[in-house]
């Protein structure tokens, strides 16, 4: 996967924009970003690349939350994830284009409804439910993209708010991605081009998080979510179109 640095210099791009919608919405930077590179480096590349590219855009946010880490919380997920992710990233590796296609453009597009039921039940977890939620998670972030809203969702339910929240995902993200990498190099996904694609998106979103977060206290939340949401729908169609055609 040889980009020419006007394709480069799009991708760039795309990991600024994702970074601003991300940063105002608060979701959706990755399925964002899954959605629009598909057809610039291929449907079995997209994963190893953000999976590079997330661990830089979380190191920012852990840097500036560090403090407020929930270690409890963050033992529990790692230690249930990580098995779960190898068998994901395994999955991932024998899944052919048209299928790995379908898959994360279902995923994207259940990820709207997913998101919404998640938010509307009060979902509360003790260390069991937390560790089997850690293997769910593991599993599906081994498989796809955009799948933060889980995370996100079990550390709320273990009782997390605010920056202990944002820290504790961002570090659990950074673990498992950084994980995820290592597998899939040893999976022959992940190549030093990808890497440094995987990079560049992921230095792109670094301004494009200050952006997003000068004008999330400028814009009318619901509408923005909305239109997220119908981002988010869009990209997955899409995702699903461009594998079957």
């Amino acid at each position: 996967m040889l980009l020419d640095p006007l394709t480069l210099a799009a991708v760039a791009l795309l990991g600024l924009g994702a970074a601003v919608i991300g940063a105002t919405g608060g979701f959706g930077t990755g399925i964002i970003l899954t959605a629009a590179l598909t057809p610039l480096i291929g449907v079995k590349a997209v994963v190893p690349v953000l999976a590079v590219a997330t661990v830089i855009i979380n190191v920012g946010r852990l840097w500036f939350y560090r403090r407020h880490v929930d270690r409890r919380a963050f033992g529990l997920v790692l230690t249930s994830g990580l098995p779960f992710l190898v068998l994901g990233v395994w999955i991932y590796s024998v899944l052919d284009a048209r299928a790995l296609g379908t898959v994360l453009g279902l995923v994207i597009l259940a990820s709207v409804p997913l998101r919404r039921v998640l938010k509307r039940r009060q979902i509360v977890l003790g260390r069991a439910g937390l560790a089997v939620g850690g293997g769910v998670f593991g599993l599906a972030s081994g498989v796809a993209t955009g799948t933060g809203v889980i995370l996100i969702t079990l550390l709320l339910g273990a009782g997390l708010a605010g920056p202990a929240v944002l820290a504790t995902d961002a570090l659990i993200t950074i673990a498992l991605d950084f994980s995820k990498a290592l597998l899939f190099h040893r999976f022959a996904l992940l190549d030093s081009r990808q890497f440094f694609t995987g990079v560049v998106i992921g230095l792109a979103s670094i301004p494009g998080s200050a952006v997003g977060a000068w004008l999330v206290t400028r814009m009318h939340a619901h509408l923005h979510v909305l239109f997220m949401e119908g981002l988010i729908l869009f990209g997955g169609g899409f995702m699903l179109w461009h594998s079957w055609s």
